[in-house]
């Protein structure tokens, strides 16, 4: 064996620590650490949300953030109505219970939400029998 096991970890520890130092320049910003960002809760604003059904179902319900903000027991086939909901610039997510009827063919529901800049943004909903879905809206 020629050379010390001794010298040589020494020197692959130089090797390593003299890596490190341009990765740690490298990784850290120059005017010192970052603030976290601030979370801001969204406020709550009023929405309008219009729902139109290929076949008219028994019952729909809207939730938002797991609680319920619309409830229509013998629904028509289209539905209006203002929402005042917490609308974050990421945007809203609204979950849909739709019962249809027992024997009924695949059925379909479109959302059209209003958002308070006065967007549209639409979405549709497919189901047989009682359909539960979460739609995400910009």
């Amino acid at each position: 064996m020629r050379g010390s096991p001794l010298l040589r970890a020494l020197l692959a520890f130089l090797a390593i620590l003299a890596l490190g130092w341009p990765l740690v320049r490298l990784t850290t910003t120059a005017d010192g650490p970052r603030e976290q960002p601030r979370v801001v809760a969204a406020v709550e604003q009023e929405i309008g949300l219009g729902l139109t059904f290929t076949l008219v179902p028994k019952s729909v319900k809207v939730l938002h953030l797991g609680q319920e903000v619309w409830s229509e027991s013998a629904p028509t086939a289209e539905l209006e109505r203002k929402l005042k909901l917490a609308y974050p610039a990421e945007g809203v997510d609204l979950q849909f219970a739709i019962e249809w009827p027992a024997d009924a063919p695949l059925a379909a529901m479109r959302a059209k939400l209003t958002d308070p800049v006065g967007d549209v943004h639409e979405k549709s909903v497919w189901g047989t029998g009682t359909t539960v879905e979460a739609v995400t809206f910009p």
